[in-house]
């Protein structure tokens, strides 16, 4: 077996609690918890593999490291890789799918939850308020059940599938859009846009960040959704106009909105969704859908399989 050096660019990004070392069974291992835009060259210089999240790979990262061979990616997402970069300097670059699905889809449900039945605002009030009460409950801010509901689903891939799946379980009906206009093998309904925000009840993101769907829900599309709707988004930043949503949920053209993504990441202070008049419409979570324990141990086989692949001469998970 070739001898190789890999380097994880930012391996913090997987959090604490994992076994990064066993990587070093396949070579001489560096480990960096981040890597500034302006150190990558330095770092990588002498590696033949790395192993990287978000750190970007553009032409003059590939012109200045000519010994790397191989960039293994620890997400699905490869818009930080210039793919047409890495072929013309012969770079292998792998990503994972599915690791995830599963936290994806139980975090879409928490999120929704958690907005449609307020409870963060109900934990405090119960641990603050409640005692010095009259009555044993507290009914100012009624909920909905999801049973019965339209739930509408953009982007019917695996964590699509898997939080549709959990929409029947609670009793919705479901509907899915397809951005690239493909007809899924799936008894569930599939709508234009209009059509899905127009009628559902609950609408939540799982499609990928592209050209089909930069800016795909802005200010007309929010203004077709019911003003008792809820949005949520784990898919990623820029799907939704942000200052749009942050008017239609103070102007309450929108019972509320979730999200685990924005863009930029973090959120820029500036943004309209930090400082709306109605926060309790809004429930934000830092990009972790992916990161339970589980999906993240999944995520480091995944690399490690696509690792073994490439030394033997195998294609797995290829994108170049």
């Amino acid at each position: 077996m070739q001898t190789v050096k890999i380097t994880f660019v930012d391996a913090g990004s997987l959090g604490p609690g994992l076994e990064l070392e066993r990587f070093s069974r396949w070579g001489e291992l560096e480990l960096w918890d981040n890597t500034a835009f302006g150190e990558r060259t330095v770092r990588l210089d002498a590696s033949t593999v790395a192993v990287a999240n978000r750190v970007a790979f553009d032409k003059e990262l590939f012109d200045a490291c000519p010994g790397l061979k191989l960039v293994l990616l620890t997400a699905t997402g490869y818009n930080n890789v210039d793919l047409d970069a890495a072929r013309r300097h012969g770079v292998a670059v792998c990503n994972i799918v599915g690791y995830s699905t599963a936290s994806v889809a139980q975090h879409t449900l928490a999120l929704l939850l958690g907005l449609m039945e307020q409870t963060a605002w109900l934990d405090v009030y119960a641990k603050t308020s409640w005692a010095e009460s009259a009555g044993f409950g507290h009914l100012d801010r009624p909920f909905h059940e999801i049973e019965g509901k339209l739930w509408g689903i953009v982007g019917l891939g695996h964590i699509g599938r898997r939080v549709a799946g959990l929409a029947q379980a609670f009793g919705a009906r479901t509907a899915y859009f397809s951005s690239t206009g493909t007809d899924r093998d799936t008894p569930m309904t599939r709508l234009d846009l209009e059509a899905l925000l127009r009628t559902c009840d609950i609408v939540s993101i799982h499609s990928p960040y592209n050209e089909k769907t930069k800016g795909l829900i802005g200010r007309r599309e929010l203004a077709w959704m019911k003003p008792n709707a809820y949005l949520v988004n784990v898919g990623r930043g820029g799907i939704i106009d942000e200052p749009a949503l942050a008017q239609a949920l103070d102007a309450g053209t929108l019972a509320g909105a979730a999200l685990d993504v924005t863009l930029p990441e973090p959120p820029l202070r500036s943004n309209p969704l930090l400082s709306l008049r109605h926060p309790e419409r809004l429930l934000l979570s830092p990009h972790l859908a992916w990161a339970s324990v589980e999906s993240r141990n999944r995520c480091l086989d995944e690399v490690e399989l696509n690792l073994r692949a490439w030394l033997n001469g195998e294609r797995r998970n290829r994108l170049d």
